[in-house]
């Protein structure tokens, strides 16, 4: 699919009056922005470099939430299912279960909500192995998105960027470089190279020693993980997250029932990367957030009203240091824009 700056499918002076408002709130942010956004009712949309690839951050549980999903309506696995916690799944970052002693046996389905809700990533981490990490990828590719590859698991992407793994004595740059040049099978065999050496490593230890690198609140990321993130990361196309999002409101990706589960999860989503922060909470949105030390992400759905849903993707990367809350807040403003238009249009 060609990559597409000013194509839209409807050309009402209204569309096209929020196309330049979003436009102009993007340049707002010293970065680069991809955007999609689509009314499902009408086919109205908007797309500003939606083909180009971005780093999902947390966006690419969206997928893992899927093919759980997926899994449980072709009677693989039951949501009801204990997983117990083992010192292999730990994972820093988002979450709560990090804290909890090992031996502990959450379900699926409280899996699937800290993960969502909570973006906990040692529950995005066990429950990923179960499901099969490359799975996910798959999944995505028989939905035919052919931009978007989601692989990385947050532990070993962490564990990678702390030294361990087959690129340790590295350069982050030299790193960088030799990944991109790697197929999915080699890519799987250095993911399980970095699993093995490090699956005896503490919680404790582990976050010792990430903070000892990036400091206690991950400060000095953006200027020293920066490429590391870009490479290192799941990654995805806005459109492509779109048609994802698209799937799942129209039950196409998952059973009905199944698909009303994952989006009633997204709308509880709390995080402080949100895009919906400017829009009222009375206004259901189903949304997951991400970032990386260089970028921002937020993929949802509206939901006008009833019979009025509009998917929205919008990320930024190469955001320049000091400019990620102008990021998130240009998102927020993107998504009150598209809110009021189409709320205008319903009234």
């Amino acid at each position: 699919m060609a990559p597409e700056r000013s194509k839209r499918k409807a050309t009402s002076p209204q569309l096209t009056k929020l196309r330049t408002e979003i436009v102009k709130t993007s340049k707002e942010v010293k970065g680069q922005i991809g955007f999609y956004m689509k009314h499902i009712e009408s086919g109205s949309s908007i797309a500003i470099d939606p083909d180009k690839i971005f780093p999902l951050g947390g966006v690419f549980k969206l997928a893992v939430m899927v093919e759980t999903f997926r899994q449980a309506d072709a009677g693989m696995l039951s949501l009801d299912e204990r997983i117990e916690l083992e010192t292999r799944h730990y994972c820093i970052g988002e979450g709560l279960l990090q804290y909890v002693q090992p031996g502990l046996k959450p379900t699926i389905r409280d899996l699937v909500a800290l993960m969502t809700i909570a973006t906990d990533n040692t529950a995005s981490e066990m429950l990923w192995k179960r499901i099969g990490i490359q799975r996910v990828n798959m999944l995505i590719r028989e939905m035919g998105l052919a931009k978007t590859s989601i692989y990385i698991p947050y532990r070993e992407s962490f564990l990678m960027s702390m030294g361990y793994g087959p690129y340790k004595d590295l350069p982050i740059p030299e790193a960088a470089r030799r990944w991109k040049n790697l197929s999915d099978m080699e890519r799987m065999k250095a993911l399980n190279e970095t699993e093995r050496e490090a699956e005896n490593l503490t919680i404790d230890e582990f976050r010792k020693k990430y903070e000892s690198i990036y400091g206690v609140k991950a400060q000095k990321r953006m200027k020293t993980q920066r490429i590391y993130d870009e490479v290192f990361d799941n990654v995805g196309a806005p459109r492509e997250i779109g048609i994802l999002l698209e799937k799942i409101v129209k039950h196409e990706a998952v059973s009905a029932e199944s698909s009303e589960a994952i989006l009633s999860l997204l709308m509880r989503q709390e995080s402080t990367y949100s895009m919906s922060s400017q829009i009222s909470p009375d206004i259901p949105v189903a949304l997951k957030s991400g970032d990386t030390a260089g970028s921002v992400a937020n993929a949802g759905v509206i939901y006008v009203s009833p019979n009025s849903h509009v998917v929205l993707c919008c990320f930024f990367k190469n955001i320049e240091d000091g400019q990620k809350e102008k990021a998130v807040l240009a998102e927020a403003k993107i998504a009150r824009l598209v809110y009021e238009h189409f709320s205008r249009l319903r009234a």
